[in-house]
């Protein structure tokens, strides 16, 4: 028995080795190393990315399994497709691309009307006047995210709750740097107008 445990301490001590060695390396090294057929340097590439793709899937989304789903596939996307990523833009940019492209699909196909879960409307139990106040507010505000255009939903997505410069968003959603910020300007002017008089 004692010989098995020595012999899986080993194991999990080389491996451990094996993936440290990955850390130090850059995205675009390790993308270089999974082109050429290693499976590991993806792994790393995961661990680094993986919440925040998450959290971007999660704030179009707003569902935690929903979420968690559009992650795992923008990675196994990520994943079968890497030979295809040309270096021309960031990894991150390439994968955010991936995620938003995954969400957009998945909410045209769940939600053709634009309707809202009530999961999306997660409120804290405190007051229930309070709770009915937040209820609604959240409730006007998705539904009018909702409504937007695709780009525009996209762009306001990336760029208002996930705090990415306009540069960035453009390589993602593969749109020239003043179209998403006309798409983002004119986002708000609209939320702005469906939300006047409702709130």
């Amino acid at each position: 028995m004692s010989e098995k445990k020595d012999l899986v301490i080993k194991q999990v001590n080389e491996l451990k080795t094996r993936l440290s060695k990955y850390k130090e390396l850059s995205d675009e090294e390790l993308v270089h190393l999974v082109k050429m057929g290693e499976v590991e340097p993806f792994d790393e590439l995961v661990r680094r990315h993986e919440v925040k793709v998450h959290n971007l899937c999660y704030k179009m989304l707003k569902n935690y399994d929903d979420a968690k789903d559009m992650a795992q596939e923008t990675f196994l996307k990520a994943y079968r497709n890497i030979k295809n990523f040309d270096g021309r833009s960031k990894f991150t940019t390439w994968l955010y691309r991936i995620a938003v492209n995954n969400c957009i699909n998945f909410l045209k196909k769940e939600y053709p009307s634009g309707e809202i879960k009530d999961e999306i409307l997660e409120i804290p139990k405190d007051d229930p006047v309070e709770q009915y106040k937040k209820k609604r507010l959240k409730e006007m505000i998705y539904n009018a995210i909702a409504k937007l255009p695709e780009v525009q939903k996209s762009v306001f997505t990336l760029r208002a709750l996930e705090e990415l410069p306009y540069q960035e968003i453009s390589a993602i959603l593969n749109k020239p740097v003043n179209t998403v910020k006309v798409n983002y300007h004119l986002a708000v002017k609209n939320l702005k107008n469906y939300l006047k008089g409702k709130l």
